[in-house]
């Protein structure tokens, strides 16, 4: 605050002494441009109201002045002010001398430049007091727009410091929606707070109006004159407005408000001390009423994306309960259709095998033979068709088992060669040795009559088709090279890569066959590519794994059952878990878990050599099952094989991250998981020791590495997710506080392994100091905590000696946030 003040007034001085030489002294000083008042003693003072004075002048004899000087330092308005002692007026000069005084005037021409020291001593210290001030008041501004109060407490405490810096009546904050905004809200204001939220007409304003327009601080020296203020001058007179000074809030070039604070009182208006402090606090505001707004935006957005995931999940439900309904009928069509075509075969083959009891010509017998053997090929083919309507799954199954591939090419060739004659194409085998390997004989014999069936529909009129066999040497292991050629057009080089495309039909008819033949092939481990012959026409070429050695003799090495290493399966589709079952049965012995949480509990109780698990699991997925295996030393050690639909690279980072030693995705073939569980069990320790180290770095995020359980971060983390999601699902979810009747040092000894044994894998335990355990419970009420509190605490304080006292809270039923609710269970974050 600046008071305005004559330019010949120099100062203000209080005249102490004998009223008639104190008028006469008075009354030269005011010559000199001194505003001065007159009284006899501290008892005549003049009466408050007035300014108040900046210097005291003593103008009596040493002894009386001795007795002022003791009566100004006891009184609380004067006791600051500086004094000077006139001493040519007193007779004793040794006696004034004795006056804690800070000063002394020794004759007239000594007396002005006196007084003007005093006052500008005094001025400059008022000054710096003021500096101070406003540097402290703008520090706990500051400190309170950087801290997690509300926006609103924010801005009352700046309302409130403000108003205590700068002397005004009034300040307010003021805020606006974009420059062209008609109308503003008062948020905070210090003069009345019965006026926050009130909406204002910014036209009704014309000093707002200007600072808002220009984005330029507006400040009204004199409110009775200033031209600005004209309109509105009869309504402020009225009140009394005497100064006024607008600072525009502007952060990032985007325009919020204004901070608007008001003089009422004469003589006052705001200098360049108080106009730089206002832009330094309305800097301050700008920011943390942006940020604000950026907050409350990012949060709506929030609620909008889950409550338009909610309403997709609703949908996607639906959409499944109808794809199921679908595929019930798919299943009961395919099932009457099997059955349907299961009867007449079954009377042809009943018939074709009376025929042949009978009297029949060699030619005969060879025609009702192949009639039979094609008619039970067909019987093979609606049992696959039955099996391809179970879905993707049903699939995976294979059922292996030793076969000629030379053979199987030689029967195929022959079965279909009455229908090569119908063109006149010429069908030949060429399989000159015996070639074994170990594979499902329907699927690889579906396999060869699509290819051979193909070749014919291209085949030129009057051409031929060769099916040839071959062994193919390899550094890993012989393969067995079939290939299917003919004599037509070719493929364009441009489809080539096409042609095993599902959804892709060619002019004759190719296109699911060839889909089916490449997921056959690749089922076995094998490949399976297309190419145009230089000669011409086209050759379907795929490889498929030989058997090894040791199973073409005649007598098998049989390795004891207690030698196998141990393979535990978790999967929950049942069809899916037998597939695996059954392809690692080959070689390992088997144990199957139906979902994650059995599987954890069937992994510390049989301790496999190796766990392949699906990810997406009931009750315990198998991203979190694997964190509860890494998380134990008990079981850190065994080497984990994930399974997932989903193909994405970042899922497998993930779940190589999180511990596991490979990721398979699904459909996968019986040869690869095979070599892969083959690898991981052959893994050397160091590999499995730095996958490990590496889980336990993820592991020990938000971990209190002392007890294996969760630090108050940890926590704080897992809290806001599980609480969200039982908020969104309306799922109870239950947060437990055991705090000891005294407070300890540390964690309990004992308290660690009592809560691992007694609590279920999916509820949560963090210390959070001085002993107090919070335990979060996940599809749990009140009701069910309490039970199990019942259960744990008896054997927690047996364990500890510790008597503790608990608190339990369905945080699915409370609004407030997590860590609200932690410290009103007597569990704190801070501190």
């Amino acid at each position: 605050m600046r008071v305005t003040v004559s330019p010949e007034q120099r100062g203000r001085v209080l005249v102490i002494g004998a009223r008639t030489a104190c008028e006469a002294l008075a009354s030269r000083l005011s010559q000199s441009g001194f505003q001065c008042a007159v009284a006899e003693d501290l008892e005549g003072l003049p009466q408050a109201g007035g300014p108040p004075p900046e210097v005291i002048l003593l103008a009596t004899a040493a002894r009386r002045a001795a007795e002022t000087l003791e009566g100004i330092r006891g009184n609380a308005q004067l006791r600051n002010l500086p004094v000077l002692a006139d001493a040519s007026r007193s007779r004793s000069s040794e006696s004034m001398k004795k006056l804690a005084v800070d000063g002394f005037i020794h004759g007239s021409e000594e007396m002005v430049p006196q007084l003007e020291a005093a006052l500008r001593a005094v001025r400059l210290r008022e000054m710096e007091e003021r500096t101070r001030l406003r540097m402290g008041m703008l520090l706990e501004i500051t400190e309170a727009a950087t801290s997690s109060l509300e926006l609103d407490a924010i801005l009352r405490i700046a309302v409130d410091k403000v108003g205590r810096v700068t002397g005004s009546d009034r300040c307010s904050v003021v805020l606006v929606e974009g420059s062209a905004a008609a109308t503003g809200t008062v948020v905070a204001t210090q003069e009345d707070p019965s006026l926050v939220q009130l909406e204002i007409e910014i036209s009704r304003y014309p000093e707002l109006r200007r600072a808002l327009e220009t984005r330029q601080p507006v400040l009204i020296e004199r409110a009775e004159n200033d031209p600005l203020m004209a309109e509105v001058r009869p309504n402020i007179l009225a009140v009394g407005v005497r100064s006024v000074l607008v600072q525009p809030l502007v952060c990032q070039d985007e325009l919020l408000g204004a901070l608007f604070l008001r003089h009422s009182r004469m003589g006052t208006t705001f200098g360049r001390d108080e106009q730089a402090f206002a832009q330094a606090v309305a800097a301050v505001l700008a920011n943390s009423i942006r940020n604000a707004r950026l907050h409350t935006a990012v949060k709506r957005k929030r609620e909008d994306l889950e409550l338009a995931y909610v309403e997709r999940y609703r949908e996607l439900s639906d959409a499944n309960r109808r794809l199921k309904e679908l595929n019930r009928l798919k299943d009961e069509i395919i099932a009457v259709c099997s059955h349907d075509l299961r009867a007449p075969l079954q009377v042809l083959l009943g018939h074709g095998r009376l025929l042949l009891e009978g009297q029949i010509s060699a030619e005969q017998k060879m025609s009702v033979e192949a009639m039979i053997r094609q008619g039970r090929k067909i019987l093979g083919l609606v049992e696959s068709l039955l099996e391809k309507g179970k879905g993707e799954a049903a699939r995976l199954s294979i059922e292996p088992r030793k076969l000629d591939v030379s053979l199987l090419c030689k029967e195929s060739t022959t079965e279909l060669n009455i229908l090569a004659s119908q063109r006149g194409i010429t069908l030949r085998a060429e399989a000159s040795e015996s070639l074994m390997l170990i594979g499902d004989e329907v699927k690889l014999h579906e396999v060869l009559q699509n290819l051979i069936t193909n070749a014919i529909h291209h085949a030129r009129d009057a051409g031929q088709v060769v099916v040839r066999a071959v062994r193919l040497t390899r550094p890993d292991g012989d393969a067995v090279k079939i290939t299917v050629q003919d004599d037509g057009p070719g493929i364009p080089p441009d489809e080539v890569h096409l042609v095993f495309d599902r959804y892709r039909h060619g002019p004759k008819g190719t296109g699911l066959g060839l889909a089916i033949c490449k997921e056959f092939v690749e089922l076995h481990g094998g490949e399976i590519w297309a190419e145009n012959s230089p000669e011409g026409g086209c050759i379907f070429v795929f490889t498929l794994p030989m058997a090894r050695e040791a199973l073409r003799k005649a007598q098998p090495v049989v390795v004891a059952e207690t030698q196998q290493p141990r393979v535990l399966v978790v999967e929950d589709e049942a069809e899916i878990a037998a597939v695996l079952a059954e392809v690692l049965r080959s070689r390992y012995r088997v144990e199957v878990a139906r979902d994650g949480q059995e599987g954890v509990a069937k992994a510390r109780n049989l301790r496999p050599d190796l766990v392949v698990m699906d990810v997406f699991l009931p009750k315990l997925d198998g991203l979190e099952a694997t964190v509860a295996l890494k998380s134990s030393t008990d079981t850190a050690h065994i080497p984990v094989i994930l399974l997932s639909a989903h193909q994405g690279v970042a899922e497998k980072v993930r779940a190589l991250n999180l511990g596991a030693v490979d990721y398979m995705s699904k459909p996968f073939n019986a040869m690869e998981l095979l070599n892969r569980t083959e690898r991981a069990l052959k893994a050397p320790p160091s590999e499995r020791e730095i996958l490990n180290e590496a889980a336990a770095v993820v592991l020990r995020s938000g971990s209190d590495s002392g007890t294996n359980l969760y630090d108050k971060r940890g926590l704080l983390v897992r809290l806001e997710v599980e609480v969200s999601k039982s908020r969104r699902y309306h799922r109870h979810m239950s947060v437990a506080v055991l705090r000891p009747e005294r407070a300890q040092a540390d964690m309990p000894k004992g308290a660690a392994e009592v809560m691992r044994k007694l609590l279920r894998v999916p509820d949560a335990v963090a210390h959070m100091g001085s002993g107090v355990l919070a335990i979060m419970l996940p599809e749990c009420d009140v009701e069910g905590a309490r039970a199990v509190l019942h259960r744990l605490l008896p054997e927690l304080q047996a364990s500890t000696g510790i008597v503790y006292q608990q608190a339990v809270v369905d945080v699915s039923q409370d609004s407030d946030p997590v860590d609200r609710i932690l410290e009103r269970l007597g569990a704190p974050i801070a501190g």
